[in-house]
């Protein structure tokens, strides 16, 4: 059984850069509606999921910001017209009848880690579709990554040639490394190369951290033991935590039947002419009754005259 989950906020971020200035003739914004929907029908048309489920980020600050305040506070505000689509996105994933995870306090990136996990304990095939690196430390024999953009899939011997350490040691590499993108602070004066050849060279980041001047050069050596406090809390910054209180087996997330007259009525209101074409007949609504008149005392009652 093959299970994809699908990271929502990484998606309509990227289904919004990559469609520019496209609107009804309302004028209301309707690029991320229309890249997330043709991502989302692609999937299901030529991959065929079994199952299918997507997470969101919380509004709510998690544990992490209560860490780090500085933690993804350098990102941009979400635009504005952005903000007004993801509402209809969210109309469309109901009509499509895909289930929906978002939890207080929560990323979805934990959201997802932990439905991974469980779906994976029941022989599961699963497929994250996300964009961000750090995801890659939950794959395993049964969890793979995958990038629709690129058609791109990633395995355990995939995240080795990325970060040149097995998925568990992913956040180790990233403690020393960073991340620009969430604003994890790491060690400064280490980059990518230098983390991955550390992390390697000692086994893991405890032996590493245990004797730097055994692993590493004087001056690194001396970076790391003066910013052991970043270290340590960049780690826990960069670890998906796997143990969110939700819960879901692949049945329940078994694909549905879409409520085709919804999406038509949604498709028709942003004017996606494409996606109208792909909603099968059955889906559309009958303008009116019909009735076959077959004989002359039924055609005399409904014109209003007795025989």
């Amino acid at each position: 059984m093959n299970v994809y989950l699908v990271d929502g906020n990484s998606f309509f971020y990227r289904a919004y850069h990559a469609i520019k200035s496209l609107t009804n003739s309302k004028g209301f914004p309707t690029n991320a509606i229309y890249g997330f929907t043709t991502m989302l029908m692609k999937i299901l048309k030529e991959k065929k999921p079994d199952a299918l489920a997507i997470a969101f980020d919380s509004k709510e600050p998690t544990g992490r910001h209560q860490m780090y305040e500085l933690y993804k506070a350098h990102r941009p505000e979400t635009p504005g017209d952005l903000i007004r689509q993801i509402p209809r996105i969210k109309e469309v994933i109901a009509a499509l009848r895909i289930p929906t995870f978002e939890m207080p306090g929560y990323e979805a990136d934990d959201i997802i880690a932990t439905l991974a996990r469980q779906c994976a304990a029941q022989k599961a095939n699963v497929f994250i579709l996300t964009g961000d690196k750090d995801m890659m430390q939950a794959v395993n024999d049964r969890i793979r990554i995958y990038d629709p953009m690129k058609d791109l899939v990633i395995d355990t011997a995939g995240v080795v040639e990325r970060f040149g350490v097995p998925p568990a040691r992913v956040p180790e590499v990233m403690a020393l490394m960073g991340d620009a993108a969430d604003n994890i602070p790491g060690v400064k004066g280490i980059g990518e190369k230098t983390a991955k050849e550390l992390i390697q060279k000692a086994g893991s980041l405890e032996v590493l951290l245990a004797d730097p001047n055994r692993h590493a050069t004087p001056r690194i050596a001396v970076m790391i033991q003066e910013q052991i406090d970043s270290v340590h809390m960049s780690r826990t910054l960069a670890t998906i935590n796997a143990d969110v209180p939700v819960s879901a087996d692949p049945g329940s997330l078994a694909i549905q039947q879409p409520d085709w007259p919804a999406l038509l009525e949604l498709f028709a209101e942003f004017e996606f002419r494409s996606l109208l074409k792909q909603v099968p007949a059955a889906g559309h609504k009958p303008r009116a009754h019909y009735e076959a008149i077959t004989d002359r005392h039924a055609l005399l009652d409904f014109i209003g005259m007795q025989a």
